[in-house]
């Protein structure tokens, strides 16, 4: 997966988070379940979001199709009154292993960075997987992006060594992971250590 530098909202909408005071404040994004017509809007920038690296077929329409139910999209109103999408996670409780999360992709718009919308999307993540019954999350990154690295251990995860993993980039890696020619870090973290709380 891809990881973007990220930042603060409300977990499901600006009334839960924050009170009615900031709920009506357009500024301020909300989060809300994706629909498939999502798809085309993120689909048109998601390379940009993700620092120009051609990662849009990482990404295809099935996401927003058949895991919207766990997944999130920030918006804001703009100037004009409509909604734009600022942020968004993709994810899933793995089918094979109940008992975990999987986070295949995070994206969050260059200018509404480093504010806590990033944090604000996983956290609603993991009260999803806790409320289903899981009780860790995973996600993928390459070991190089020292983005998603910084931001994964900011917000509490932590590299998951395999047993084949070695260190690349300084960071325990999976060589050939995908592909066989993609290196990936696996990090992991225990729904327990966030998102208990609406407000975190």
């Amino acid at each position: 997966m891809a990881f973007v530098s990220a930042g603060g909202t409300r977990p499901r909408d600006a009334r839960e988070a924050h009170g009615a005071a900031e709920a009506h404040d357009p500024r301020m994004p909300r989060l809300r379940r994706p629909r498939e017509a999502d798809y085309p809007g993120i689909a048109a920038v998601v390379d940009d979001w993700w620092d120009g690296k051609v990662l849009q077929s990482l990404l295809p329409r099935l996401w927003f199709r058949h895991f919207a139910g766990t997944s999130w999209i920030a918006e804001i109103d703009d100037r004009h009154g409509s909604r734009r999408v600022v942020g968004f996670l993709v994810g899933y409780r793995s089918p094979d292993n109940p008992a975990l999360g999987v986070i295949q992709a995070v994206g969050v718009a260059p200018n509404h960075r480093r504010n806590g919308l990033g944090r604000a999307l996983v956290d609603a993540f993991m009260r999803d997987m806790r409320a289903a019954g899981a009780v860790r999350v995973e996600t993928l990154t390459w070991p190089g992006n020292r983005r998603s690295v910084s931001f994964l251990a900011a917000i509490g995860f932590r590299p998951d060594p395999d047993a084949d993993s070695r260190p690349i980039y300084g960071v325990p890696a999976l060589e050939g992971y995908d592909f066989g020619t993609q290196d990936r870090a696996r990090f992991t973290m225990g729904v327990q250590e966030r998102g208990s709380d609406p407000a975190s």
